[in-house]
C-alpha cells in the first residue's frame, strides 16, 4: 500500500484475518487479509462490522484471499461459528461499496464466498498462478466420500472394500486437484485473470481507477438483522 502505511482494524482480535485502511495508488481501501487460513467466530465478527464500516464511509473493499473456509466441529458449532458466519456473508452479500478479490492462496467452499468470491459478484477477481479454488479441498472432499461409502456399507451389514476405497480416494484428489487450478479456473471464466503477484498493485491501482469512474457509494442501513 502506498508509503507501506496500513492502519490494522481490531488487531488483537481474531487474527487470522487481518483487517485495515490503507490507499492504493491514492485511493482510499479496507483491506480484508486471511493470514492463517481458517476463518472463526471472531474472525467473521470482525469482518462483518469493518464491512459495515467501510460501506458508511463510502471505501471500496479489497479481499486477499488464503482460506480453507469456516471452522467446522461439534465446539464451534456449539459456539454460533454458523451464525456468525452468515453475519460475514450477510455482510458481503449487502456491500454496495465496489469489492476486489485477489486468489493468493487456497480459497475453498463457504471461505470463498464470505471473502467475496465469483458468486458475490466483485467488480473485479483476479488469481496468483500460487491460487486454489474449489467447493472444498482435495482431500477433505475424498474424505467425506470414504466417510458416506463407509457408512453405507455398515448400514447394509457388507464389508467395506478398502482397496476400492483408497483407488477412489486417490481419483478424488486428483480430479479436484487438476480443477482447483488456477488455469482450470480461469479458463471457465471463474476469475478475470491470472497475474502475476509483483503486478499486484499497478493491477490494483487500475481497477480502482475503472471503479471511480462513478460514484462510490455503500449501504445505508441495507443489511437487515445481525442476530448477535
Amino acid at each position: 500500500v502506498d508509503d507501506s502505511d496500513f492502519d490494522e482494524f481490531k488487531p488483537l482480535y481474531g487474527t487470522s484475518l487481518t483487517t485495515g485502511w490503507a490507499t492504493l495508488h491514492g485511493y482510499p481501501v479496507g483491506i480484508l487479509a486471511n493470514a492463517r487460513g481458517v476463518l472463526f467466530s471472531q474472525e467473521s465478527r470482525k469482518a462483518a462490522q469493518f464491512i459495515q464500516l467501510a460501506n458508511q464511509r463510502d471505501i471500496p473493499l479489497l479481499f486477499l484471499h488464503n482460506t480453507t473456509g469456516y471452522m467446522v466441529g461439534t465446539e464451534y458449532e456449539q459456539g454460533g461459528i454458523i451464525k456468525h458466519g452468515a453475519m460475514m456473508i450477510n455482510a458481503v452479500s449487502n456491500s454496495r461499496v465496489p469489492h476486489l478479490s485477489v486468489l493468493m492462496g487456497a480459497s475453498y467452499g463457504a471461505g470463498h464466498y464470505g471473502m467475496c468470491g465469483r458468486a458475490y459478484d466483485p467488480r473485479f477477481l483476479f488469481a496468483w498462478p500460487s491460487a486454489k479454488s474449489a467447493v472444498m479441498g482435495p482431500q477433505q472432499l475424498a474424505g467425506v466420500l470414504s466417510i458416506v461409502m463407509r457408512e453405507s456399507a455398515a448400514a447394509r451389514g457388507r464389508p467395506y472394500d478398502e482397496e476400492g476405497d483408497a483407488a477412489l480416494r486417490a481419483m478424488v484428489e486428483q480430479q479436484i486437484e487438476a480443477e482447483s487450478l488456477p488455469v482450470f479456473l480461469s479458463g471457465r471464466l471463474y476469475d478475470d485473470g491470472v497475474i502475476d503477484p509483483r503486478d499486484t498493485r499497478t493491477v490494483l491501482g487500475v481497477c480502482l481507477s475503472a471503479v471511480h469512474t462513478a460514484p462510490v457509494a455503500g449501504a445505508r442501513g441495507g443489511f437487515g438483522v445481525f442476530r448477535m
